[in-house]
């Protein structure tokens, strides 16, 4: 509730104004010199001068430590020490040592009230009741503030009468008692705005604000909506960010109401932003759901429900942690020791994986040789029955002019026909031969592009991790060189969009092998940042193709564009291998693009000297689009003149649908393709990776 944040500001308020004693303009350094040198007369004068330093000190250890000298002082002497435990609460109140601050206040207001001390001992009922609030335990909270706010009007102090009745109010308005909370936070509120002291503004509007709640809960939603704006404004300009998210809920419910949806969309969006109180957060995760909803845009929808749920379940988390302590410990390790079976499961099907995907591809290069080999054979023999063919044509001249041999050639062409159709037969034996044998082929490479499917990332899994996306996946072959590749570690999700050396069987393989290293870098060794992933990424690669610089190895690599989302911080970390990145952002109104570019070298070896990949890092603000892909699109040719698509075109198209909702982008992107290619081949697989923040 609002109440207990307010109430961390009041007792703060009050700790300060509510001393006996007038604080002098000395500083902390001199009063310390004064006690420390022993320049007091008597211990009731040091006494006197650490109550001072304790209203100063802002420190909370060394505020605890005062309090405690103070206290044994007056011990000593004798004196009710009303005022260090009144402080020490408020310290251990702001820390979150509740039952230690209730210890603290009640001690406070017993020696205020054997000091007949009414006006602070009414300041200390308030604090006790503002701990109880935080406890949970209502009855005590009403009851200590009723006492409170009765001996703030007999001691005619507006300043603490003014809190107490706040607090009152509030906690009629948390319990359902809306016409006894307008009643009392109305009186409240007059009192604000007669006073002279220095947070009186603040606290003015906050009251106002929460008058606006209970004129909502009254169906009262003219004056909610005045009383609303009006706190949210003036918030606003002071910078506050713990009342104001309420404020901001409820006014944009009101407009959900009233039909003003884009209004809505607006606070409603601000207030999750500055929100840090978890129930703030789920109440405007859920109120943007049903907007979005409401809206038809469902994939945002159901990003921000997810968010109320986790948010939800976490809220009620809190509040049945206490019951769970004692079984913590054997959940941590039992949690701890599943995710290391996970983890070993995991990396054994990866390796069935990669061994029956090169078994599959040497059994493909085995039957492409021996398709190879059989199809020479086959022209081999076509040959030579030709040969055959032009002699027998020769020596059938030859009887024409030599009658006498007729007989003798005859049986010969008799011979040689029935050669000719065992050759042709064993022709006819060849080709269903070949014909099986590339059907297998066939067959096992459309095996190995299943094999590869599964390793690449469910859409489930990916629409878990980024709000809106969508993937464009086009290989030229069966099986491609390009892939994407999704993980998520702590608060960070790694996306890769690579593009390997060739396509086809060749790509393919390169591809498991970037998977595989990837899974190794980030799954196992949990590294996130982003070119320290190339970094690694490229050692490995060339560990396993055993690139060692020289010119007659290989020079297979990887093209890779890799982003690390901190999703607590929403910071976006990049680092290039040849293929950039592209960030549109809608500042006053006009979409702008931002290219962040790759380093010239792909993850593998490289001509020139090896350099680190650069890590950039990018501030992502609300309704940003980023997208990362391949060379496959800018680089497939077509149109009238059979140009290439170029990143120029790409860039502009890009800017043009943004902010359309990511599966309306794929398929734009796809119709134009398909107009661009009209009758062309496509030349390259194509990946293009599209999310919004």
């Amino acid at each position: 509730m609002v109440y207990r944040i307010i109430s961390a500001i009041l007792v703060a308020l009050l700790t300060v104004v509510c001393s006996p004693d007038t604080v002098n303009g000395q500083s902390i350094d001199s009063l310390l010199y004064i006690i420390e040198n022993d320049q007091v007369v008597d211990d009731v004068e040091k006494y006197d001068l650490i109550c001072q330093v304790i209203r100063k000190t802002l420190d909370t250890d060394s505020k605890i430590r005062y309090c405690d000298q103070a206290i044994e002082i007056a011990q000593n002497l004798d004196i009710l020490p009303a005022l260090p435990y009144l402080e020490k609460g408020g310290v251990y109140l702001e820390i979150g040592r509740y039952e230690s601050a209730l210890d603290c206040f009640l001690k406070a207001a017993t020696y205020y009230d054997q000091d007949e001390n009414q006006k602070y001992l009414g300041r200390a009922y308030n604090s006790i009741a503002i701990t109880y609030s935080r406890l949970g335990d209502r009855d005590n909270e009403k009851y200590y503030l009723q006492n409170a706010s009765t001996i703030f009007k007999q001691e005619k102090d507006s300043f603490s009468l003014s809190y107490a009745l706040h607090n009152l109010g509030y906690f009629n308005y948390g319990m359902g008692q809306y016409d006894t909370a307008l009643v009392v936070l109305t009186d409240a509120l007059n009192l604000f705005k007669v006073s002279t002291h220095s947070h009186a503004t603040y606290s003015y509007f906050v009251c106002l604000g929460n008058m606006g709640l209970v004129h909502s809960r009254l169906s009262d939603f003219g004056k909610a909506e005045d009383y609303l704006v009006a706190a949210i404004d003036t918030l606003v300009k002071l910078d506050d960010n713990i009342s104001v998210p309420e404020f901001m809920i409820e006014y944009a419910e009101i407009l959900r109401q009233k039909g003003e949806y884009e209004m809505a969309f607006t606070y409603a969006s601000w207030a999750l932003r500055i929100a840090d109180n978890p129930n703030y957060v789920r109440d405007a995760a859920n109120l943007l759901a049903r907007l979005y909803e409401i809206s038809g845009r469902f994939d945002s929808a159901y990003y921000y429900q997810s968010i109320f749920i986790a948010k939800n379940d976490s809220i009620k988390n809190i509040e049945s942690i206490q019951n769970m302590a004692n079984l913590r410990t054997a959940y941590e390790v039992g949690r701890i020791q599943a995710e290391v079976d996970v983890l070993k499961r995991e990396k054994l099907i990866r390796t069935i994986a990669i061994i029956g995907l090169g078994i599959i591809l040497l059994l493909a290069i085995a039957l492409v040789t021996l398709y190879y080999t059989s199809l020479k054979r086959s022209r081999k023999l076509t040959a030579a029955l030709e040969e055959r063919r032009v002699l027998l044509e020769e020596q059938s001249s030859e009887l024409k002019e030599k009658n006498e041999e007729l007989i003798v050639l005859n049986e010969a062409i008799g011979s040689q026909n029935e050669q000719i159709l065992e050759a042709n037969e064993e022709l006819i034996q060849l080709n269903e031969i070949i014909s099986g044998q590339r059907d297998e082929i066939i067959s096992s490479i459309n095996y190995a592009q299943r094999i590869q499917s599964a390793l690449l990332p469910p859409e489930t899994y990916i629409r878990e991790l980024l709000n809106e996306n969508f993937i464009l996946y086009k290989p030229k072959d069966i099986v491609s060189g390009d892939f994407y590749w999704i993980k998520h570690v702590r608060q960070f999700v790694l996306l890769v969009a690579a593009d390997c050396t060739g396509h086809g069987v060749p790509g393919a393989f390169m591809s498991m092998l970037g998977i595989s290293h990837l899974n190794e870098i980030v799954q196992s060794r949990e590294i996130t940042q982003a070119n320290e992933v190339l970094n690694e990424l490229r050692k490995q690669i060339k560990q396993s193709l055993r690139q060692t610089g020289q010119r007659h190895e290989s020079r297979d690599g990887i093209d890779m564009a890799l982003c690390v989302i901190d999703t607590k911080k929403n910071v976006l970390q990049f680092s290039g291998a040849n293929n950039p990145l592209y960030i549109i952002s809608t500042i006053n109104g006009n979409p702008q693009l931002q290219e962040i570019k790759a380093d010239p070298m792909p993850v593998g070896v490289h001509q020139s000297r090896v350099k680190p990949f650069t890590n950039h890092e990018i501030k992502l603000g609300i309704g940003d689009a980023f997208y990362i892909f391949s060379d496959g699109y800018t680089d497939q040719k077509g149109g009238k003149d059979e140009k290439r698509f170029s990143s120029t075109r790409f860039k502009k198209m890009l800017l043009e649908i943004h902010d359309q909702p990511m599966y309306e982008q794929k398929e734009v992107l796809e119709k134009n393709l398909q107009e661009w290619m009209g009758d062309h081949p496509q030349r390259d697989d194509i990946l293009v990776i599209g999310a919004r923040v």
